[in-house]
């Protein structure tokens, strides 16, 4: 399947809405393509030598960097027509998503209620979202992850979905793979001969990594959990209208009250940079608990490794922590899978980490692996 495809639960703009998302991705284009690389000219042709000057050195770390370059014009430059065009960005899809929601809603309850219902969602009334996610607009996404507006609400997961959509291609990465299918393609050449049965996506959001599993495992029972019962509604609604069999639950992947070795195959897509640091590890602790004897764990991930960076290079990518409302950024980009694993007790000599490519070249992701005995 390829990333991006189309179906029921997608939000419908009229022309003059699609021309205006399009002019938005062609501004958020030209910003990373063309303004962005111009931040490290500033800082080699002024920043630093103005902190050398000050302190008859270079910036040391990150830190230092921007204490230098947040003094600088262009910068200030880039960084607000950044944040605006990501503003923008969301301005741009919640007039089609507001028009739309009363239909997306109604093909919710109807695919929901339909008897030829292939997967199901399980919402859980007295679940209480993390703090950190609730509390946080996270990308800016004017509909909080966790959001639930109770009866058929699906807002979260309308957001979700097509903001991810602009947002990724904006970016660069293409369309004809999305990141499940990434991980497949690895899961083939690393564990050749491995079929799972039973699979868990952690972190589904709105399903846009679930449903492939279902899909080209057609066989396997898949499960998927997240926080928020509106985007776990629409992940639902979508995997139904693609005709895929994924079921869903709202639970916290530090504590996914599944039982012991209840999976073979357990995946994350995107989700660690989303968590703090004692998520993350609790996760990978669950991922250790709920495999079988045998069973594999593939969390994967943006590119984002600090220690593959010099001190410029880590504070161009935390530009996110700060101005796009991403807390867990720098969680993500300097922990420590493989050690992680090995605190969950997977053998050290199970595990791997590294890059692996997108069929098209755009974009080479991160991902861990490891295997239970």
């Amino acid at each position: 399947m390829p990333r991006n495809p189309m179906h029921e639960m997608l939000s419908q703009p009229t022309h003059d809405e699609r021309a205006r998302q399009s002019w938005v991705f062609t501004l958020k284009m030209h910003i990373g393509r063309k303004v962005r690389p111009g931040n490290r000219l500033i800082y080699d042709r002024l920043a630093k030598p103005k902190f050398e000057k000050a302190h008859g050195r270079g910036p040391s770390d990150r830190h230092q960097v921007g204490d230098v370059m947040c003094q600088e014009p262009g910068y200030q430059f880039f960084s607000g027509l950044a944040r605006n065009a990501q503003e923008l960005m969301w301005d741009s899809l919640a007039d089609p998503i507001a028009r739309n929601i009363d239909r997306l809603s109604a093909a919710y309850a109807r695919l929901h209620a339909s008897p030829n219902r292939k997967g199901s969602v399980t919402l859980d009334p007295a679940f209480k979202p993390p703090e950190g996610i609730r509390q946080v607009n996270i990308h800016l996404q004017p509909v909080n992850y966790a959001e639930d507006y109770g009866g058929d609400d699906v807002m979260a997961g309308a957001f979700y979905e097509a903001g991810s959509n602009l947002y990724s291609m904006s970016g660069g990465i293409g369309t004809v793979e999305g990141k499940a299918e990434v991980i497949q393609r690895f899961l083939k050449e690393r564990y050749p001969g491995f079929t799972p049965t039973r699979i868990l996506d952690f972190g589904c959001s709105a399903g846009s990594s679930s449903t492939p599993w279902a899909l080209n495992f057609p066989k396997a029972d898949v499960h998927a959990l997240d926080v928020g019962a509106g985007m776990l509604r629409y992940a639902h609604a979508r995997a139904e209208s693609l005709g895929a069999r994924v079921h869903f639950h709202q639970k916290d992947a530090a504590v996914t009250t599944f039982p012991d070795a209840s999976f073979d195959l357990v995946v994350s897509h995107n989700a660690m940079h989303e968590m703090p640091l004692k998520t993350q590890k609790a996760m990978f602790k669950e991922s250790f608990r709920l495999l079988k004897p045998g069973g594999i764990a593939i969390h994967q991930d943006v590119p984002l490794r600090y220690s593959e960076k010099d001190a410029f290079g880590q504070f161009d990518a935390s530009w996110d922590l700060k101005n796009n409302n991403e807390p867990y950024w720098e969680a993500y980009a300097t922990n420590d899978p493989v050690q992680m694993f090995c605190d969950a007790g997977f053998p050290k000599e199970s595990i791997w980490m590294g890059k692996y490519d997108q069929i098209d070249k755009t974009i080479s992701w991160t991902v861990s692996t490891a295997r239970k005995p």
